[in-house]
This record gives structure tokens, sequence and C-alpha cells, in this order.
């Protein structure tokens, strides 16, 4: 439904949403997918700018038709990209099968979602994951930059607090192959 927000949301929403929200919007949601676009699809010119225009505005209509924050990602194009979509065609169809189950079971929304197997879940997600590591791999500049990315990754998914966990570790590992030979080095 319509809504108008008040003053006190937008700076609710302002300081716990989007402060905390900027570092990983411009790294996953413009640069990265802006990265996958032009590793991807060479011939298309999506630029940054672009990429956070189209990001600004759908967020900037969201609060007004009730929505919550939206962004483009690059996992979601690695998936898309992992299962056959070469063009933006893909996208529209996957909007309209939202816009249709929300128009049609939009009190029911959660029961709907709950239907879906959550192992073809987790079969979309590897594929995605496996996409972006390829890419990655084309990305770094050497096997420790790799290693250190896939590591810390591996950690951060797979541990309680692995993020930080992942940090530390990954740190540790590139100054440890500083010192020692830990067989990592070269392109």
């Amino acid at each position: 439904r319509l809504h108008v927000p008040l003053w006190s949301d937008i700076l609710q929403g302002f300081l716990i949403l989007a402060l905390p929200q900027i570092p990983l919007s411009l790294g996953n949601s413009i640069y990265a997918t802006s990265q996958m676009t032009h590793d991807l699809f060479p011939a298309r010119r999506v630029t940054p700018v672009r990429i956070g225009l189209t990001y600004s505005l759908m967020n900037m209509a969201a609060p007004f038709l009730s929505g919550v924050p939206v962004c483009h990602g690059s996992g979601g194009l690695a998936g898309h990209y992992a299962f056959g979509a070469r063009t933006g065609g893909s996208v529209i169809l996957y909007g309209l099968a939202f816009l249709a189950v929300g128009l049609c079971f939009s009190g029911g929304f959660a029961g709907v979602v709950g239907i879906f197997p959550l192992p073809i879940l987790g079969v979309i997600l590897l594929f995605e994951g496996l996409t972006l590591m390829c890419l990655m791999g084309d990305t770094t500049g050497s096997r420790l930059d790799l290693f250190v990315a896939l590591l810390t990754g591996i950690i951060a998914a797979g541990l309680p607090n692995g993020f930080l966990i992942g940090l530390i570790v990954g740190t540790v590992v590139v100054h440890a192959s500083r010192r020692y030979d830990l067989g990592l080095k070269g392109p």
C-alpha cells in the first residue's frame, strides 16, 4: 500500500539501515556488479554510475510503496549467468514471477516461499558461489591472493563469528607468506 514516511522514519532508516550498508552497497551492489558485467558481457557498457543511479532510484521509490531496501548484487548476476541467462529478459521474467506471487498471494507470501524446496535453493547458491569463485580466480593477482580470498570466505561462511576470524586468519597467512615460503607465491 502507499505510505508516506515520516521524518523520524527517514532519520531512523538512514542511521540504522543506510550508513552501515554503504560499504557493502558500494562494493557488492555497484563496483562488483559493474566489474562482473564487464567480465561476462564485455560488449555491454554498464558503468558504476549507471548501476548506482538505478540502485538509488529503486530505493528512493520503495518506502512510498511500503517496500524494503533492495540492491543489484553481483551474486544475483552470477546466479542468473550460471543458469544460462544471457540477456535482461531473464530478470524481467524473474520480476514478473515475483510480481504475480505478490499480487496473488500477498497475504500468504511466507507460505508460498515456504513451499520452495530448500535443496534446490542450495544447488542454486552452490552454482552461484562457484561462478563467483571462477571470476575471482581471473581477477586475483597471484595464487596467494586467491588462496587468502577463498580461505577467508570459507571461514566466514563456516564458523560462528567467521568474518572476524577469517579476516584475522587471512592477515596472518599474508604476513606469514612474506616471512616463510608457503608455496603460494607466483602468478
